[in-house]
């Protein structure tokens, strides 16, 4: 008994947090790749992909972390009741520490993610639980997973999107990028956009979702030129209705399903059939 004291002493030194690779990294990297991220999604995704099976125990861990300084709750920003959370450096440098380096946020970065960030991460969090929610979201590759990506390869995406989405669809899996916009940028912006989703040969079809429908119609008609390949719809239709939301892929033409388009006119997922 006296040996196994003393070797635990010597291993850990006093008030130290001992990380847990099979749960404390998946959650430290949940919140690195989504910026911000409430209570309640944290859970919901870490227990999708199996990581979490106690809400009690996600619970404490979470206190823990923040209490370690590897976590840090937002104040003044809540989400559906439940408080929002960010990396900190100190959680960085613990993934970086087994392996997880990205370079677009690193532990050397002089700022964290900025609190004007904060609701479109939130409300792209929305989207994948909906997803998870529905059984139906195969895998889910954030801004910070493909902007570092696009960094280190040569033949990478034309454009930093939002995310990458492979999700089930009759028949098997399917892919598509993922856009959001709160509002509308310029229409010089949106002219480079949409000359990167002309070159884009990795995928076939990309869903903006709208914060509203007036944001959706306009940028339906800005996107004319690559239609073909992009759908229009509400960030709240798509929450509400996934694959069977009604979107837009021309202002003249009649509204389909997300799903239609995915079986009919995108690319299947790499390596199926």
């Amino acid at each position: 008994m006296y040996s196994e004291l003393l070797e635990s002493t010597l291993r850990y030194a006093k008030n130290s947090v001992v990380i847990s690779l099979g749960r404390d990294i998946p959650l430290l990297r949940q919140a690195r790749n989504s910026r911000f991220i409430s209570y309640e999604q944290l859970f919901t995704l870490l227990h999708h992909r199996r990581f979490e099976e106690s809400r009690p125990s996600f619970s404490w861990r979470v206190r823990r972390l923040l209490d370690s300084g590897h976590l840090h709750a937002c104040e003044g920003i809540s989400w559906a009741g439940h408080p929002v959370y960010r990396i900190t450096q100190k959680g960085l440098l613990q993934l970086e520490s087994h392996g997880h380096f990205v370079p677009v946020i690193h532990s050397q970065t002089p700022r964290p993610p900025q609190l004007s960030q904060a609701f479109h991460a939130l409300e792209l969090n929305e989207v994948q639980v909906s997803l998870v929610r529905n059984n139906v979201l195969a895998n889910w590759q954030g801004e910070i997973e493909i902007a570092s990506a696009n960094m280190m390869s040569a033949g990478g995406y034309q454009k930093d999107y939002d995310a990458i989405v492979d999700v089930w669809v009759p028949g098997g899996l399917r892919r598509f990028a993922l856009e959001y916009e709160r509002t509308l940028k310029s229409a010089r912006r949106y002219e480079s956009v949409c000359a990167s989703l002309a070159a884009e040969r990795q995928i076939g079809c990309i869903l903006y979702l709208g914060a509203a429908q007036n944001i959706v119609f306009h940028l339906a008609h800005l996107f004319q030129p690559v239609s073909d390949r992009v759908a229009f719809a509400t960030l709240r239709a798509f929450c509400e209705q996934k694959l069977r939301t009604q979107v837009l892929v021309s202002p003249d033409l009649p509204a389909t399903t997300f799903e239609d388009i995915l079986i009919y006119k995108g690319l299947p997922f790499p390596g199926a059939a």
